[in-house]
């Protein structure tokens, strides 16, 4: 029975998928197209999400958060290893300031409170560093997009990851000096350098003061540059791979629909923690051989927040219900750009592919987790294989 409804769901799927092209003037091509490619099907209660593809393209990393493990799924939707690192073992990693990734095709690992970790695929610890203190990236609730990335210059090799805002008032002179768009991971030593200081032509130093959430870079390597964009300013910036890593070109981004951060209202400044629900931004960006990815989506819009604010003091249950539909009713949109940043085109994604979880791009191919199903509770997880069509 389930074969014949997942077949029935994908043929579904390829014909909306097909016909997801933008027809507004806004975008700078409209025939491009989503096409179905393939699906995984994983038995699994609970809520899954791809992290990352195995060098090879053999395994599949998935994380449930809720029940704090990791799953490696080979390619017919086979669990072939558990990974729970989380309590007081030995073992055990600590608090995530990253997503788990490959290292290569035998070992994973993360970036912890207690370290760097290294686990083969049957989730033995294979390696381990501690921790930097000098390592601040302070954590944040907002999902920033891909994983550590391997860097490799010659001989050498380091973790590339985003940078951020750190530690400090953001009041205080200087606050915006600091903050760096990479941090570079000595992967033997846990020394760092921090790299990509914020441009001063970008909005950041406009005299408003922005969340941490803002401040935080989505950052990807390809062939030639490393992409960094950040949520509240729409520059797609791409930068040599080599020290000292020079800005090589950087692109405007017009994102559709979209409500930028206006900065922090002044009584909140001193806030650790500040956001606004009716901000839209950048959620992921992706590189593959071919194409940039950047998927953003829309912000709500600000007279229905006051409305569901309002509506949390006579129901909390009915808010938070009417809130989540509002967020999903919101479009989620995808830009292309060559690698050069050129943009090709700018596409709506359909509701069935999840937006907050983010994607991975890979050889000219695009893996989504499927949207999460609000109404009943699954005991599988779906996994999508498309291509970009033009």
């Amino acid at each position: 029975m389930r074969t014949i409804k997942l077949l029935l769901v994908l043929t579904l799927l390829q014909v909306s998928l097909k016909s997801c092209k933008q027809p507004s003037e806004e975008t700078s091509a409209s025939n491009w197209s989503l096409v179905l490619v393939d699906s995984l099907q994983v038995e699994h209660l609970g809520e899954m999400m791809l992290l990352d593809i195995s060098p090879n393209h053999e395994l599949f990393l998935t994380a449930d958060y809720q029940k704090n493990t990791y799953f490696l799924i080979d390619k017919k939707g086979e669990i072939f290893s558990e990974i729970n690192k989380s309590g007081d073992r030995p073992d055990s990693f600590g608090y995530a300031f990253s997503k788990m990734s490959f290292w290569d095709d035998h070992m994973v690992f993360v970036i912890g409170s207690k370290g760097l970790k290294w686990y083969d695929l049957k989730g033995n610890e294979a390696k381990f560093v501690p921790f930097n203190p000098d390592y601040s990236l302070k954590g944040i609730l907002r999902n920033t997009g891909s994983g550590p990335i391997l860097l490799k210059d010659k001989e050498n090799t380091k973790i590339l990851y985003r940078g951020g805002a750190v530690k400090g008032k953001r009041t205080a002179p200087g606050y915006l000096e600091k903050i760096r768009g990479g941090t570079l991971i000595d992967p033997e030593t846990f020394d760092l350098e921090h790299i990509f200081p914020l441009e001063k032509d970008s909005r950041f130093f406009d005299g408003k003061y922005y969340d941490d959430g803002d401040l935080y870079s989505r950052i990807v390597l390809g062939e030639d540059f490393i992409y960094v964009t950040y949520d509240a300013n729409p520059v797609l910036y791409a930068y040599e791979k080599t020290y000292p890593y020079k800005l090589s070109f950087k692109k405007e981004l017009k994102l559709i629909n979209v409500n930028l951060s206006d900065g922090i209202p002044a009584e909140y400044v001193d806030w650790d923690l500040f956001v606004e629900p009716s901000k839209g931004g950048i959620r992921s960006l992706q590189v593959d051989n071919k194409y940039v990815y950047l998927m953003y989506f829309e912000g709500l819009p600000k007279e229905r927040i006051i409305e569901i604010d309002q509506l949390y003091d006579i129901d909390e249950n009915k808010a938070q219900a009417e809130e989540e539909a509002e967020v999903y009713k919101r479009e989620k949109r995808m830009k292309v750009f060559t690698l050069e940043g050129n943009e090709l085109t700018d596409i709506k994604l359909p509701d069935f592919l999840d937006s907050y979880l983010g994607f991975i791009a890979r050889d000219g191919f695009l893996y989504f987790n499927r949207a999460a199903n609000n109404e009943t509770e699954e005991d599988f997880y779906t996994l999508y294989k498309l291509r970009l069509e033009q």
